[in-house]
């Protein structure tokens, strides 16, 4: 059973940030909490999938909490409990009456809050080793795809999650999600334990080549996830969604999604398996809203990049002469990234068009450049 307690106080008791911390919001008397951890009189808890930290003396801990803190052998999990979770109209309710998502089609979704702009922002310090250009790209990009915390069981990807929307893997395939969930446990196994592993979630395999987006297969209880029908019975569940929009609030997990989706335009950008006439996509498309766009396709279907861009290069050296890129200038890329849009809503990528200008909003907002050279890696 879940370590659970609930407050007591007539006039509520302070969240907060860190012990002792900022006052993220008042509970008020009677919530339901979930009992994370316990630190010298300070209790980590969980509330509706934020985080923080309150006075253990002003919560009334269930039989299980007590047990929990006292060593016992209790699991923090609110989604224990059989038919805890429950359809209220459309909405998506948990255990303790929080809504995190909305019924559609075969499943829920729930957009999410948290942009990587805005965690970025807050925690600048943790992300060093990322150029300020490649996060403003991937920013741009971002907002076609969800935010941290976005949740999607609603399509035949079974389960789709965060900033780039990684799935399960559609019918029998592979999917991009165990791949990103594997980098969460191999560089934070406690976090990933704490989140997801103790509720039997492990990573079956991850094929990761050179180039070519990793993937991979979940396995739970021992068992592999594999088949579309395993996937179905599951992983598209109240309690995966659940338990996956609330791994999208902790910090550790939201910084794993965006290193994580960094590392992808990488596989593209300077990639050998990637060249056109025997040069680097960086050659040709090197502003931060070319690489934004190569990014936006990439993450829609990964395997239409570069042969789209080639397509407009070739066309455009054909038409004008201008064969060596070193010496194209602002306007040649545009004119470059303009047949590539053409060319790329011919293709079955998603709202191409759409997606192109939600990009291009970056750029008008003063958020990217569409200047040559601008991007840097």
């Amino acid at each position: 059973m879940a370590r659970t307690g609930t407050v007591t106080p007539a006039k509520g008791l302070n969240l907060r940030a860190t012990p002792g911390g900022t006052i993220l919001k008042v509970l008020p008397k009677g919530t339901v909490v979930e009992i994370l951890d316990t630190q010298n009189g300070t209790l980590k808890v969980d509330v509706s999938g934020q985080v923080g930290f309150v006075a253990a003396e002003f919560i009334q801990q269930d039989a299980a909490g007590a047990a929990g803190a006292a060593g016992g052998t209790a699991t923090a999990d609110a989604t224990a409990a059989t038919g805890s979770f429950r359809f209220v109209g459309d909405k998506a309710v948990a255990p303790d009456g929080s809504v995190f998502g909305k019924r559609f089609k075969l499943g829920i979704f729930n957009n999410g809050n948290t942009s990587i702009a805005d965690f970025v922002s807050k925690h600048q310090d943790a992300f060093t080793n990322i150029s300020a250009s490649r996060l403003r790209v991937m920013s741009a990009v971002s907002v076609n795809e969800g935010k941290l915390e976005a949740i999607n069981t609603w399509d035949n990807a079974f389960v789709t999650f965060g900033c780039f929307q990684w799935t399960a893997g559609a019918e029998n395939d592979p999917g991009e999600l165990p791949a990103m969930v594997n980098r969460l446990k191999q560089t934070n196994p406690a976090v990933f334990q704490q989140l997801l592993g103790q509720f039997g979630l492990d990573i079956a395999s991850v094929n990761s080549r050179p180039g070519v987006t990793p993937t991979g297969f979940f396995s739970l209880n021992g068992a592999v996830v594999k088949t579309a029908a395993d996937k179905q019975a599951k992983l598209r569940t109240l309690e995966w969604a659940f338990r996956f929009f609330r791994a999208g609030h902790d910090d550790t997990m939201r910084q794993v999604e965006i290193e994580y989706a960094a590392s992808r335009i990488d596989l593209f950008y300077r990639d050998g398996s990637h060249k056109i006439r025997d040069l680097f996509v960086a050659d040709f498309v090197s502003s931060e809203f070319g690489v934004a766009l190569l990014l936006d396709q990439h993450v829609n279907r990964p395997g239409h990049v570069p042969k789209t861009l080639a397509a407009a290069v070739n066309q455009f050296i054909t038409s004008t002469g201008k064969i060596n890129p070193a010496t194209w200038t602002d306007q040649d890329e545009a004119k470059v990234l303009s047949i590539y849009l053409q060319l790329r809503k011919k293709t079955n990528m998603t709202d191409s068009d759409a997606r192109a200008e939600r990009v291009r909003q970056a750029v008008n907002k003063g958020l990217a450049s569409d200047k040559r050279g601008s991007f840097q890696p």
